[in-house]
């Protein structure tokens, strides 16, 4: 059997597992409402982030308005409940039906488009959502949607579905950073030119990486609707998309622990904002963007973006290889 070598990454990753763990599972037991529902909402942004990661960080198109999958997913939840009197089941399948559709079209653009051009048809296709959420009759217009009180849920069980999705989102980044598809995502990312001259079929795969991206979204969206049980078009807010994007550039970029890390500056933003005086409150964004200034200076590539926490390098060539097999199955 061989013998699996412990280094010091091991030690620091067990090390920020076990203190996470043990503040976890305390946090439902003697925290205080408060509390459970900033842990729900850090939960709901890592889980975004992980999203974000395996679209942006993972696959390299990168996305500016990934709040749009989010809503989408929320509206399917909203919709299904309170317009057509079904279940969460029903609209957990509608809000992913949905946004496979979307992402479709998305993924469509970015085959053809990539850099600015990308993100400015991805900014369009979210102004449209935005708008009609906010215009049409069916989904309440701007002043949203109420879901019926049969389903609302304690906040302790709120918690744990929300831990749940937050943990199933980063093992599955995980599984397919580790699988044969995230190896082509990857050597996408870092050499599209090679990747192409070797045969990969570029579009296809960036399709598929939007479509996966947008259904772990859609996944976090439902469960929002749920949560909040209300909601208006402020779903699509371009916050969100920041928050999203801030969560993984903190943390680190394209790491499987960059949302959890990163996740530190929701805990903060919302300290600070219950901390201060009303008319105060906006200084927090303040705070927040200096954090990001400093973090943009001093560390760009994350705080998990350090060499002792990198992953090795993906070899692109490996793609030939795997394109070749994937013709002969």
């Amino acid at each position: 059997m061989r013998s699996v070598k412990w280094t010091k990454r091991n030690s620091i990753y067990l090390a920020v597992l076990l203190a996470l763990a043990a503040f976890l599972i305390y946090l439902p037991i003697g925290g205080s409402r408060r509390n459970i529902n900033i842990g729900i909402l850090v939960f709901i942004y890592i889980a975004l982030g992980q999203s974000w990661n395996l679209l942006s960080g993972m696959s390299g198109l990168f996305s500016i308005a990934h709040a749009l999958f989010y809503g989408i997913g929320a509206y399917g939840m909203s919709l299904m409940l309170a317009r057509a009197g079904s279940n969460p089941l029903v609209g957990l399948l509608v809000g992913i039906g949905a946004n496979l559709l979307v992402a479709l079209i998305v993924g469509m653009v970015g085959s053809k488009l990539s850099g600015l051009y990308f993100t400015m048809a991805l900014i369009g296709i979210h102004s449209i959502f935005y708008t009609l959420a906010g215009q049409l009759t069916i989904t309440g217009g701007w002043l949203g949607i109420s879901l019926p009180r049969e389903w609302q849920l304690t906040r302790k069980e709120l918690y744990i579905i929300a831990l749940a999705i937050a943990v199933f989102m980063t093992v599955l980044f995980q599984v397919i950073r580790s699988s044969r598809i995230g190896t082509m995502f990857v050597a996408l990312k870092e050499n599209p030119q090679l990747a192409a001259s070797l045969g990969s079929d570029i579009r296809k795969w960036r399709i598929l990486a939007v479509l996966i991206s947008a259904t772990m979204a859609s996944v976090v969206g439902s469960f929002y609707a749920i949560y909040m049980m209300a909601h208006n078009a402020e779903v699509f807010n371009g916050t969100v998309s920041l928050r999203i994007m801030m969560v993984c550039m903190v943390g680190g970029v394209g790491h499987i622990f960059g949302p959890w890390v990163g996740s530190a500056l929701i805990i903060m933003d919302e300290y600070i904002r219950g901390a201060m005086p009303t008319e105060f409150a906006s200084l927090s964004v303040v705070i927040y963007a200096l954090v990001l200034i400093v973090m943009a200076l001093l560390r760009p590539q994350g705080i998990m973006g350090s060499k002792i926490f990198q992953p090795k390098e993906v070899d692109v060539r490996a793609i030939e290889n795997l394109d070749a097999r994937e013709k002969t199955e």
